[in-house]
């Protein structure tokens, strides 16, 4: 176990700093030609563009430009935006927890519908009640997030009134109020992810179902539903569990169009608004976070793989 979990750390860690340079050099490049006339603007003096240009380290190589950024990043520090001037940290902290609550509240309601689901529609694989479940699911995920997060936001604003407010409010402050504000975008990014747990699921346990060791249970007498849902469900779940990873790491950082329409000032949003400003610091330091929230969502679930499956310690 211990072997098993230095070769995911050492993985993790190695897939972040091989990002962390492809996110910096694509942050320096965010903003064509010179950084610090863009800051200054066109018509600023040669000795304030060169003033910029060295306050902000842009005389130097890339590469060490790159290394002071690492190791600063290491030491927690993530810059200051050249545009609002503030710390990128502060503004990351004010934007990552709204991402993060909306992504697992998303994520929740994605699972609890479609492992259910999935299940179902394996045990009937090919009947009408398995046609039945999936057909109107990729309905769903065909949409549009646009689409969900509108439809969601229509509901709130013209039905829901009692149970929806459109000003958020911290969970710590009033976790009631909270609730009132994210359960709408959570089943707005949860609903159309359902499908894809829900398809994952089914395959799995369609797979496992058709194992000898089912076979053998079944010629037992032991009851129906402990071999699908105790059985065959545990055994079907690591790919379900990968699935669930992929999809937490891409949705911390990927509700661009949820929080948008619901006016949530999460990472997703932040990062639409520091490329409206050209503000190469503050995106560099939130595409970071989401990087790194992409790859400990795959770690949490590789750690977890072995308490489903002790199998997997063995390859």
């Amino acid at each position: 176990m211990l072997l098993y979990l230095s070769k995911k750390l050492a993985g993790a860690f190695g897939v972040l700093l091989v990002l962390s340079a492809l996110i910096f050099f694509a942050g320096r490049g965010l903003v064509p030609g010179n950084l610090a006339t863009a800051i200054a603007g066109a018509k600023a003096s040669p000795e304030t563009i060169a003033a910029i240009t060295h306050d902000l380290g842009l005389d130097k190589p890339i590469y060490q430009q790159y290394l002071d950024w690492l190791t600063a990043a290491f030491r927690g520090d993530l810059g200051t935006s050249p545009i609002s001037s503030q710390a990128n940290v502060d503004v990351i902290a004010q934007q990552t927890p709204i991402s993060l609550e909306l992504s697992l509240m998303g994520l929740l309601i994605a699972v609890v519908i479609g492992i259910p689901v999935g299940v179902m529609a394996a045990s009937r694989a090919g009947s009408g009640t398995d046609w039945g479940i999936r057909v109107p699911l990729l309905v769903v995920f065909a949409f549009p997030a646009f689409v969900s997060g509108s439809a969601a936001l229509y509901l709130g604003t013209q039905y829901l009134t009692n149970l929806y407010s459109a000003s958020y409010i911290p969970f710590s402050e009033d976790p009631m109020a909270n609730l009132q504000t994210m359960l709408l975008p959570a089943l707005a990014v949860g609903v159309p992810t359902a499908p894809l747990v829900t398809q994952m699921t089914r395959s799995s346990m369609i797979e496992v179902l058709s194992q000898p060791f089912i076979a053998t249970a079944r010629t037992n007498g032991i009851a129906e539903w402990r071999i699908t849902y105790v059985y065959a469900l545990r055994a079907a779940l690591p790919p379900v569990l990968t699935l669930i990873g992929f999809i937490f790491g891409l949705l911390v950082g990927g509700l661009f169009i949820v929080e948008e329409i619901f006016s949530l000032p999460g990472l997703g949003r932040g990062v639409l608004s520091s490329i409206s400003s050209r503000d190469f610091s503050q995106v560099t330091a939130q595409a970071l976070v989401m990087a790194g929230a992409f790859i400990l969502g795959n770690l949490l679930v590789d750690l977890a793989l072995p308490f489903v499956d002790r199998r997997i310690l063995r390859k």
